[in-house]
C-alpha cells in the first residue's frame, strides 16, 4: 500500500494529505524503493531518546522561547480578561474597606454578576482554542527544533480550531464523569479513601492520553479521535513517562495559581483579592503557562526506542508508534511557509538605526503592559474606591464566653476604649487601633454593670456572700455584707479585684434577675441604677435598709460614694420575667447636670424613662415611652431579646434607641424637652428576629445615630437621622456576617468619625453557652465618608 488519494478525507472530517511511504518515519516500503525527496525525513527536525535529554530540552525551549510564548498565549486573551475584570469591579459596590480591604456585602451571585461571568465564559470557549492550539503548535515546533512565527502559530489554530475545542471538551466531560461517580459513590455511604482508591487510577491512566491528544492532534495534523488515537499510539510502552510529564504540566499550573495564592494569604498575610496578591499570582501564572504547555508536548517527543543505526544510515529506523516526523514537517510547514518572521522576531543587525531601536522598545513595553497589566485593572479599580465606600480601621479582639452581652464604647484622644459585661463577668478592651484586652475579670455573678464614658472605667458588681462553717450560721443564709458594688477606676487594668469597691446597695435577700447600669455625670459625680427581683420572703423591716428588691437610682456627688442618695423610684417599673442573664436597664448623664435611666420591663415589654432635670433632684419624673407589649407576663423559659440605650444632646434633651420585644424593630424615641413630657417614637428599621440593642450616638449636630443589623441582607448598617427629630433617616451599609449578631456600640469622636463595636456568636462553648466575637470598627472620615442628608 503506497497511500491514500489526495483530498481523502479521514473518518475525523479532516482532509488527508498525501502520506509520504509505507512508514511513519518517511523511509520507503517495500514497493517503494525510490521515494520523492520531499517525503524523506525532515534533518532540521529530532525527537528525544531518553527522558532525561527530553526535560533538559524543555527548559531550554521555555528560556529562549518564552517571549513568543508569551506573546501567543496572552494576546487573544485580552479582550477576555478585561471584561473579567467587571465582575471583579461589581462587589466594590456594597460593603465597606477594612484596613483597606474591600469587605463586600454585594450578593455573590446577582443578575450582573451572573451576566458577566457568563458572558466571560462563552467568550473563554470560543477564543481559548487559539491560545491554546497556538501555543501548543509554537512550543512543540521549537521542542523539535523548528521556529514558528507568532502569527504563524495562529494561523495554525485557527486551521485546527475545531480540533483544540472538541480536545477541551472532551477533557472537560471526563472530569465530570469523574466527579459524578465519586458522588454517586458518596450518596452511597462508600468511605472517601476507598472512593479515591476506585476513582483516581481510572481517571488517571485516561488522563494522560487524553491530554497527549492535542499537541498529537495538532502536530501530525489529525482530526480529534484520529488525534486521540495517535496519543494512544505514541504513548505505548511509554505510560509513566507520559503521565510523568502531564502530572508535572498540571503540577506546575496547580502550584503557582492556587497553592501559591494560599501560601500568600497564609504566610505573608496579604489580603485575598488585594492589588499585590493578584499581582503575585497573575504575573507567576503568566510566566508559568508556557512552561505547562511545553511539559504537556513533551510526551509526543519521546522515542519508542534508542536510534537504531543501519549501516552509514543515521537517520536510523524508528518505531511506527512514533511522532510522524513528516506529518509534522508538512504542517509546520503550511503555517509558516506564507508569512516571514514579524519584525519583533527577526534578529536586528547592530548598525541599526536609534530610532528603530526605539521604536521596537516601545512596541516591546506596550506589549508588556498589555500582556501583565489587564488583571490588575479590577484590584486597582477596587483599591480605588470607585463607589465611595466607607473606609475603616478594624481590630478583632479575642473571642470570650458568655451569654447576653451590653457593649459600650468611648473614644479619648483617637483611642477607643471598649467594655462588655456578661453573664460572666466584665472586659475592658483598648483600640489603637490594634485591640487589647486590658481587664477580663471573671464574677461568675450576672447583673454586672460598667461604663466607658470619657476614658475613665467605672464598674458594678452584685456579689452574694457565704458564710462560713466557723460562723455557725446556714452556709446560704443573708449575709450583710451581699449587694451591689462599686468600682471607681483610673485605668481600665486596674479595675479588678484589687480596687477597693464601695458597697452601694446592701441586699441580704435572695439574688435573681440581677441587673445594674452606671455613668458619670456633670460635676464628678455618679448615678447607679439596679435591679433585683423583689424577695417576698421576708418583711421590710427584716432586712437591711428595708431593701426587699425591685429598682433603685443611686445618686453620688464624687466616685468615691460616700454618701449616696437614694431616688424613690416606682419598683414595678421593670419586671425580670425569666431573663436571668439580660441587662435591662441603662444610665446616661445630661451635659448640664442631671441623668436619665431607661428601664425595660421584660415581663410585659413596657418602656419607661426615670430623668432628673439636675443631680440635685429628690423626685425623678417618670415617663412611660412604650406601653405593654404582651398581653400576658412573658413566662417563656426562652431569652427575651429586648433592651435600650440612652444619650442626652446638648441642649439636655434625652433620645432613646430600644429593641421592640415584640416585633424585633429597631425604634427611636426623641424627647421634646429634659424631661420627656413629650416625645416621638420612629421606627428606624423593619421586623427582624435577631434583636441585639442598637448602638445609640449624637453627633456635634445633635442628630442621633444607630448601629444596627439588616437581616435581610446579613449586613451592620449605619442608620443617621437627617435632623435632630430623626422624621427621615439615611442607612449606610457596612460589613457582612454569618453569625447571630448579639451587641452592638457607636460612639463619635470630635471630628464627628464613628466608632462601633459589635459581636456575634460563632460557635458554642463545650458547655453549650455561646462564643461571643467582638470587632472593633473606626471609621476614617467622618460619618464613614457619607454626611446624612435628605436623599
Amino acid at each position: 500500500m503506497m497511500g491514500e488519494p489526495d483530498d481523502r478525507p479521514d473518518h475525523d472530517g479532516d482532509v488527508q494529505e498525501k502520506p509520504d511511504a509505507d512508514h511513519p518515519d518517511g523511509s520507503p516500503g517495500a514497493g517503494g524503493a525510490a521515494a520523492e525527496p520531499s517525503d524523506a525525513a525532515p534533518t532540521d527536525l529530532s525527537l528525544q531518546d531518553y527522558a532525561s535529554d527530553l526535560r533538559k530540552r524543555v527548559f531550554e525551549v521555555y528560556a529562549r522561547n518564552l517571549w513568543p510564548l508569551l506573546l501567543v498565549a496572552g494576546l487573544p486573551v485580552v479582550p477576555l480578561v478585561l471584561l473579567a475584570q467587571i465582575s471583579v469591579v461589581l462587589p466594590a459596590r456594597e460593603g465597606a474597606y477594612l484596613n483597606g480591604v474591600l469587605q463586600s456585602t454585594a450578593e455573590t451571585l446577582g443578575t450582573p454578576s451572573l451576566v458577566v461571568l457568563g458572558t466571560v465564559l462563552v467568550l473563554a470557549v470560543l477564543v481559548g482554542p487559539i491560545p491554546l492550539g497556538g501555543s501548543v503548535l509554537l512550543g512543540g515546533g521549537a521542542l523539535l527544533g523548528r521556529r514558528i512565527t507568532v502569527r504563524g502559530a495562529w494561523r495554525g489554530a485557527l486551521r485546527r480550531y475545531f480540533t483544540t475545542l472538541t480536545w477541551a471538551l472532551m477533557l472537560f466531560g471526563l472530569v465530570v464523569v469523574a466527579l459524578a461517580a465519586s458522588l454517586w459513590l458518596v450518596l452511597l455511604g462508600w468511605p472517601l479513601p476507598l472512593i479515591g482508591l476506585v476513582v483516581l487510577p481510572p481517571l488517571l491512566y485516561l488522563l494522560t492520553p487524553f491530554s497527549v491528544m492535542l499537541p498529537a492532534a495538532l502536530l501530525e495534523g489529525h482530526g480529534p479521535f484520529r488525534g486521540l488515537a495517535a496519543a494512544w499510539r505514541i504513548g505505548r510502552e511509554r505510560r509513566w513517562p507520559h503521565f510523568l510529564f502531564v502530572a508535572a504540566s498540571y503540577s506546575a499550573t496547580v502550584l503557582f495559581n492556587t497553592a501559591l495564592q494560599r501560601s500568600l494569604l497564609r504566610w505573608a498575610e496579604l489580603p485575598e483579592n488585594g492589588l499585590l496578591t493578584v499581582a503575585l499570582t497573575a504575573t507567576s501564572a503568566t510566566l508559568v503557562a508556557p512552561l505547562a504547555l511545553l511539559l504537556l508536548c513533551a510526551p509526543v517527543l519521546l522515542l519508542r526506542a534508542p536510534v537504531v543505526c543501519s549501516g552509514t544510515n543515521f537517520g536510523g529506523l524508528r518505531s511506527a508508534d512514533d511522532l510522524d516526523l513528516s506529518r509534522v514537517d508538512r504542517q509546520l510547514s503550511a503555517i509558516s511557509s506564507s508569512t516571514g518572521a514579524p519584525a519583533s522576531d527577526v534578529p536586528q543587525e547592530r548598525s541599526e538605526a536609534p530610532r528603530g531601536r526605539d521604536r521596537r522598545w516601545i512596541t516591546v513595553s506596550v506589549l508588556l503592559v498589555a500582556l501583565f497589566a489587564p488583571p490588575l485593572v479590577g484590584p486597582a479599580t477596587v483599591a480605588a474606591n470607585p463607589f465611595g465606600l466607607a473606609e475603616m480601621t478594624a481590630s478583632q479582639s479575642e473571642t470570650v464566653a458568655g451569654n447576653g452581652s451590653l457593649v459600650s464604647i468611648s473614644i479619648t484622644d483617637g483611642a477607643a476604649l471598649i467594655g462588655r459585661a456578661h453573664i460572666d463577668g466584665v472586659e475592658f478592651t483598648n483600640c489603637d487601633p490594634d485591640c487589647t484586652v486590658e481587664l477580663q475579670h471573671d464574677t461568675w455573678d450576672a447583673g454586672n454593670g460598667f461604663s466607658v464614658e470619657g476614658g475613665r472605667p467605672l464598674r458594678t458588681q452584685w456579689v452574694k456572700f457565704e458564710h462560713g462553717v466557723e460562723s455557725g450560721e446556714d452556709r446560704h443564709a443573708p449575709h450583710p455584707e451581699s449587694g451591689l458594688y462599686l468600682y471607681a477606676c483610673d485605668q481600665a487594668s486596674e479595675c479588678g479585684d484589687d480596687t477597693d469597691p464601695v458597697l452601694l446597695r446592701p441586699f441580704d435577700g435572695h439574688t435573681a434577675a440581677l441587673a445594674s447600669a452606671v455613668a458619670p455625670i456633670a460635676g464628678g459625680g455618679v448615678v447607679v441604677a439596679s435591679y433585683v427581683r423583689n424577695d417576698d420572703r421576708l418583711a421590710p423591716d427584716e432586712v437591711v435598709g428595708g431593701d426587699t428588691g425591685g429598682l433603685r437610682v443611686h445618686v453620688c456627688e464624687e466616685t468615691g460614694c460616700a454618701d449616696p442618695r437614694v431616688l424613690d423610684v416606682p419598683p414595678e417599673l421593670v419586671g425580670d420575667g425569666f431573663d436571668l442573664g439580660r441587662a435591662h436597664l441603662d444610665v446616661a448623664g445630661a451635659p448640664e447636670g442631671g441623668f436619665g435611666v431607661a428601664a425595660m420591663d421584660l415581663d410585659f415589654g413596657s418602656l419607661s424613662l426615670v430623668t432628673c432635670a439636675d443631680a440635685d433632684c429628690a423626685e425623678p419624673e417618670v415617663t412611660e415611652l412604650v406601653g405593654d407589649r404582651f398581653r400576658l407576663r412573658n413566662e417563656s423559659p426562652r431569652r427575651l431579646k429586648a433592651g435600650a440605650r440612652i444619650e442626652y444632646r446638648s441642649d439636655g434633651t434625652p433620645v432613646v434607641a430600644y429593641r421592640d420585644p415584640l416585633s424585633g424593630q429597631a425604634r427611636l424615641v426623641s424627647c421634646h424637652d429634659a424631661v420627656c413630657s413629650e416625645f416621638t417614637d420612629t421606627a428606624v428599621t423593619g421586623p427582624s428576629w435577631a434583636r441585639p440593642v442598637p448602638g445609640l450616638a449624637v453627633d456635634s449636630l445633635d442628630r442621633p445615630h444607630l448601629l444596627t443589623t439588616d437581616m435581610e441582607e446579613n449586613r451592620l448598617v449605619l442608620l443617621s437621622c437627617v435632623d435632630r427629630g430623626c422624621g427621615e433617616t439615611v442607612s449606610r451599609g457596612l460589613v457582612g456576617f454569618e453569625g447571630e449578631p448579639v451587641s452592638t456600640a457607636l460612639a463619635f469622636d470630635p471630628h464627628d468619625r464613628p466608632h462601633m463595636a459589635w459581636g456575634e456568636h460563632t460557635a458554642e462553648t463545650v458547655f453549650g453557652g455561646p462564643l461571643a466575637e467582638l470587632l472593633y470598627l473606626g471609621c476614617t472620615e467622618p460619618y464613614c465618608g457619607s454626611e446624612p442628608v435628605t436623599p
